[in-house]
């Protein structure tokens, strides 16, 4: 197989991984059963300036500047590597998403553009929906209101978060209460 054969390969594989329901990396589709897919399905679009597939590991590379936006998700980083669970073939769900890892300069823009997450590092788990922030100051934020941790995780099926210290350094959070005890956006 030449070159040009494998990065075709390589692309046909991220999309097809991409578009599958469970891939998604935080939206949540409404629509879940397998007969139903076809109308859940979302687009994923990534830009870098190189991607790497390692077929043997069923992971896909991307580097230098990357952006990958969906309806409701942006992510910006340095460096993602998506690992997908292999079926056996590349035609439409023949693959999917098991973990993405994001390393440097991490940014994500989620839920309708009303939050924003950064951190050094995200690992997401989709089976679990759980996404774990950690390196430098991890720390999320909506409107005025921001949390910061050694580690924040995200339960997204929960609809939960847990932020960790870590010795001397205590979870942070600057919460702004309207008059009737609502957070301010």
């Amino acid at each position: 197989m030449n070159r040009l054969e494998k990065v075709k390969r390589a692309v046909l594989i991220v999309l097809l991984c991409m578009l599958y329901p469970s891939g998604l990396v935080l939206a949540e589709p409404q629509i879940t059963g397998p007969e139903e897919r076809g109308r859940s399905e979302t687009a994923i679009h990534i830009t870098a300036d190189r991607l790497e597939l390692h077929h043997k590991m069923s992971l896909v590379e991307f580097s230098g500047n990357v952006v990958a936006t969906d309806d409701d998700v942006v992510i910006t980083t340095d460096r993602m590597r998506i690992f997908y669970k292999s079926g056996g073939d590349t035609s439409v769900g023949g693959g999917t998403i098991e973990k993405m890892i994001s390393e440097g300069n991490v940014k994500i823009v989620f839920d309708n553009k009303t939050k924003t997450a950064v951190a050094d590092k995200a690992v997401y788990l989709a089976d679990q929906k759980v996404l774990e922030l950690s390196g430098g100051d991890p720390k999320v934020w909506s409107g005025k209101n921001v949390v910061r941790g050694k580690k924040i995780t995200l339960f997204r099926a929960e609809n939960r978060s847990l932020v960790e210290g870590a010795g001397e350094d205590q979870v942070e959070a600057i919460l702004y209460v309207k008059e009737g005890g609502g957070l301010t956006k």
